[in-house]
């Protein structure tokens, strides 16, 4: 069987109020999961351009890049074909209070405290990704 490699690039979208810091989870139309942000490159995009637009696409908040928060990869099955998709986040900061997201494709995008993330966040490689970032003050 073959295998297609597929590039992805998200955002960790974090806010500080007071104490605590939050982040951002999306869910997508027809699923229960929490999950990152994240997305397919268009055209001659950077990483960093395809983690800005998919999250402002998927969240509706236009951030600014902090620094590199690591990868992720995962692999799965669709239409009968596998894959390998790789990809690579950037902690990053709102610049704006949040506007319309892609209702097409997101059903809910909500600001969780980082604390609860390891209960909402459904994929184990995401967990270990933001608990990383969290707990080594990254």
């Amino acid at each position: 069987m073959t295998i297609n490699y597929v590039q992805a690039c998200g955002g960790i979208v974090r806010k500080i109020e007071g104490q605590s810091q939050y982040i951002l989870l999306i869910r997508k139309k027809n699923s229960p999961l929490w999950t990152l942000p994240k997305g397919h490159r268009e055209n001659d995009e950077s990483d960093q351009e395809t983690a800005i637009r998919e999250v402002r696409e998927e969240t509706g908040y236009s951030c600014r890049i902090e620094k590199n928060a690591g990868e992720i990869q995962f692999q799965y099955q669709k239409d009968d074909q596998s894959f390998v998709e790789k990809v690579h986040y950037y902690l990053m900061i709102p610049e704006d209070s949040g506007s319309n997201f892609d209702t097409k494709e997101i059903e809910e995008v909500r600001w969780v405290e980082i604390r609860e993330t390891p209960r909402l966040l459904f994929y184990q490689n995401e967990k270990n990704l933001v608990q990383n970032i969290f707990q080594n003050n990254i």
